[in-house]
């Protein structure tokens, strides 16, 4: 694999397999973290566009809270002590706290995506995933929108049964190499994820009382 970057780079005079490195050492530094994102999914005749309030703690504590869109006031947790999700829907329902499989259809979104896979965190463990499949990775160019200067990175995704039916994502990482946006494509080549990360808070205190639900 990193052969095959290497050479698919050195025309660009852009060092690939330098740049992955710097992305997964910053992942490496982060602990916790704070974010808000607008995601687009797609998937048939169906769409759903909601905007989020992460909380996320090494290894995988993950709280969600919907802001906007379907479930507004919604709130969602994942434990991976016990791998279960504790959900409540927002409004009068707000006092019925769920346990739920990570993977009930009330705590996944139409793509299949879970609470864990949620913000910035969903990002980064899923690039890596990509480097351990071999998939083969593309510099974009860079990218300059909304005040955030980076570079952008195709993967084609040779095994999309595994990864929400996406033959090929599209991720974007700033200057920091956090990411700020991602984009993903189905078999037919039309857009069916859009995720925009506008706001995010690098290793916050968390309290202890976030992760009960």
């Amino acid at each position: 694999m990193l052969k095959t970057i290497f050479l698919i780079f050195s025309q660009t005079q852009f060092n690939l397999e330098e740049y992955i490195s710097k992305i997964k050492e910053k992942w490496e530094t982060i602990n916790t973290y704070e974010c808000e994102y607008t995601t687009f999914q797609k998937k048939g005749d169906k769409s759903e566009k909601v905007t989020y309030l992460v909380y996320f703690k090494k290894p995988l504590w993950t709280r969600i809270k919907v802001f906007e869109g379907k479930n507004k006031g919604s709130e969602a947790m994942y434990n991976p002590e016990k791998n279960v999700v504790r959900g409540r829907k927002g409004g009068l329902l707000k006092g019925v706290v769920l346990t739920l499989k990570p993977d009930d259809k009330r705590v996944t979104s139409i793509l299949g995506f879970k609470t864990y896979d949620a913000g910035i965190s969903g990002i980064y463990i899923r690039f890596r995933k990509y480097l351990e499949e071999g998939f083969e990775m593309e510099y974009l160019g860079d990218f300059e929108e909304n005040g955030f200067k980076g570079k952008k990175i195709k993967i084609k995704i040779t095994k999309p049964e595994k990864y929400f039916s996406l033959k090929e994502e599209i991720m974007w990482f700033k200057e920091d190499y956090v990411p700020y946006k991602t984009e993903g494509f189905d078999e037919k080549g039309e857009k069916v994820l859009d995720a925009t990360f506008y706001k995010v808070e690098l290793n916050p205190q968390i309290p202890e009382n976030m992760w009960e639900l």
